[in-house]
């Protein structure tokens, strides 16, 4: 860039160094141009700040939509630590389902750690159910050392991801240090995880477990590109409600829900027609909110299904309706 010398013509000083060409345009003296040079200081710095926050930008919004989920901790020590780690991993959304200690105690104080630790135990949010946890989520990973029935893996910690709609919440939910998710709470999860670890040994430690969960999602974080999620479709739009994962595990409740319904009424409408009733409905309702969950369905998919639902209880409410005008009544006459 050209530079000039610049004088001032208040008190006739000549400065005695160069400038930037743009320097001095409008000044007429060297109190104007030493506050036009400090405001393109400042502007200048403002830009560079912006630039390095827009950098680090995708990243942060990937970990801030990212939940850790403890279900009755016993143990204020591991809160503590959980909190040193989310705030290593930049997670800032911490809950607690029905803990069992004093999570702000002086043992969950000490093993924080520090000052910005300390502070996550303040903005811990606490609530009684694991489905109140779970609001707004999309995608929840239970994480379960041991197997067998409802309890098999059915997502690897390599294939670990955080959705890449900009609105879209991953919950990862740990269990209680001695005996980790009940079934009944896992079937509230679209996924269960086991973390790899050698046979004949314990289960990890809850703060290592939530560590090295985080520590893969971190690593994936930096491997996405800026532009990837930087980009996000309107919420209203029906691009949007067709892309998978786009229903929220409340709205895939509130589905299963129906659909228990709809088998109630069916059962009900077969003792009308003499036919025998379906007996497993329980274990159904269990493999189809497993499915579901799994899937990952679209909110344009979800409300087919409801439409689907809707026009079957249609059915089934005028088939009943004609089958019990159908059937003789039980007229008695009272004898003279």
């Amino acid at each position: 860039m050209l530079q000039r010398p610049v004088g001032c013509w208040r008190c006739g000083w000549r400065l005695g160094r160069r400038v930037p060409a743009w320097a001095g345009d409008g000044a007429r003296s060297c109190h104007e141009l030493q506050a036009q040079i400090g405001a393109r200081k400042e502007e200048m710095e403002k830009k560079e700040e912006m630039e390095e926050k827009q950098e680090m930008g995708c990243k942060r919004s990937l970990l801030g939509r990212v939940r850790v989920v403890l279900v009755s901790p016993q143990q204020a020590g591991n809160i503590g630590s959980v909190c040193r780690v989310t705030t290593n991993f930049e997670c800032n959304d911490l809950w607690l389902v029905n803990p069992q200690c004093n999570y702000k105690g002086e043992e969950a104080q000490v093993m924080a750690a520090n000052a910005a630790s300390r502070s996550k135990l303040e903005q811990v949010h606490v609530s009684e159910s694991l489905s109140a946890a779970l609001k707004g989520c999309s995608m929840a990973v239970g994480f379960t050392r041991r197997s067998g029935g409802l309890r098999l893996p059915d997502i690897h910690l390599s294939n670990l991801k955080i959705p890449s709609l900009g609105d879209l919440n991953l919950a990862l939910i740990f269990g209680r240090e001695d005996r980790g998710l009940t079934n009944m709470e896992l079937l509230q999860c679209t996924h269960v995880c086991s973390i790899p670890s050698g046979k004949g040994t314990g289960s990890l430690n809850l703060s290592h477990a939530v560590a090295v969960a985080l520590s893969r999602l971190y690593e994936a974080a930096h491997q996405e590109k800026a532009e990837d999620c930087a980009v996000y479709l309107p919420q209203t739009s029906m691009a949007y409600k067709n892309l998978p994962g786009t229903a929220s595990i409340e709205e895939v409740d509130n589905l299963i829900r129906r659909w228990e319904q709809m088998l109630l009424a069916c059962n009900k409408l077969t003792v009308l027609v003499d036919e025998p009733n379906y007996r497993m409905q329980e274990r159904m309702l269990i493999h189809m909110r497993r499915m579901m969950m799994r899937a990952g369905p679209s909110l344009r998919e979800v409300g087919f299904l409801h439409g689907f639902l809707t026009t079957v209880n249609t059915i089934t409410s005028s088939i009943a309706s004609s089958q019990l005008k159908r059937q003789p009544r039980n007229t008695s006459q009272s004898n003279p």
